[in-house]
C-alpha cells in the first residue's frame, strides 16, 4: 500500500470520526442546576453504559433491557419481542437533543423486583463516582475510555452539553453537589 493511498484511508476514518461527533453536538440547551445535571448525568450515564452498537437519534425512542446482569438497549420494543424477549424490561429511553437521555420506567420496575434491585446497585456506583470526583469539571474530563466507539461519541456529547448547560445557569465553577439519587427512582414513569 503507498503511502499516499494510506492517507487516503485515515482521512476518510478521521472524516466519520468528525460527522460522528458533529452529530453528537448538543443543540437545545438551556440552563441547568447542579442538582438537575448530576440526575441527567446519572441516567445518561445508565444508558451509555448498556450495550448497543447502532447509531442512536436525538429524538428517538428506544427500549432498555436488563439481560443477565447487563444493561441492553435496543431498537425492539417488548410487544415485537413477544416471548422472545430478551430480558427484563426496564422502560422507555429517549435521547434529548442536548444530548442527556430521558428514562421512562416501565410499571413492572417496582420495588423489589431484580430490575429495582440492579438499578438502586446502578445509582450507588453512579453517586461514588460523583463524590470520588468532586467537581463537574474532573467528572466530565474523565471521558469513559472503555467504552465502544458509539457509547464514547455520545458521552462526548453529554459532557459538551452539561459544561454548557452549567455555564447557561453560571454554576460551571460550582463544586459538584451530589443529590440522593435513589429519590429520583421514582415508579413507574419517571421521566424528565
Amino acid at each position: 500500500m503507498t503511502a499516499h493511498a494510506k492517507n487516503t484511508f485515515q482521512d476518510k476514518g478521521l472524516v466519520l470520526v468528525l460527522q460522528d461527533l458533529h452529530a453528537a453536538s448538543p443543540g437545545q440547551l438551556r440552563s441547568k442546576s447542579s442538582d438537575e445535571a448530576a440526575r441527567d448525568y446519572c441516567w445518561s450515564a445508565l444508558v451509555l453504559s448498556s450495550a448497543f452498537g447502532f447509531r442512536v437519534s436525538p429524538g428517538h425512542t428506544y427500549s432498555l433491557y436488563l439481560v443477565e446482569g447487563h444493561w441492553r438497549l435496543s431498537l425492539i420494543t417488548p410487544a415485537e419481542w413477544g416471548a422472545r424477549m430478551p430480558g427484563e424490561f426496564v422502560g422507555q429511553c429517549k435521547l434529548r437533543h442536548d444530548m442527556t437521555w430521558s428514562v421512562v420506567f416501565d410499571e413492572s420496575v417496582a420495588e423489589g423486583s431484580p430490575v429495582h434491585d440492579a438499578l438502586l446497585q446502578y445509582l450507588d456506583g453512579i453517586h461514588e463516582q460523583l463524590e470520588a470526583s468532586g467537581s463537574w469539571e474532573a467528572l466530565l474530563r474523565n471521558g469513559e475510555r472503555h467504552l465502544p466507539y458509539q457509547q464514547r461519541v455520545l458521552t462526548t456529547g453529554l459532557a459538551s452539553s452539561l459544561r454548557q448547560s452549567l455555564a447557561l445557569s453560571g454554576q460551571s465553577g460550582v463544586p459538584l453537589s451530589v443529590p440522593l439519587l435513589q429519590e429520583t427512582l421514582s415508579l413507574p414513569g419517571q421521566a424528565d
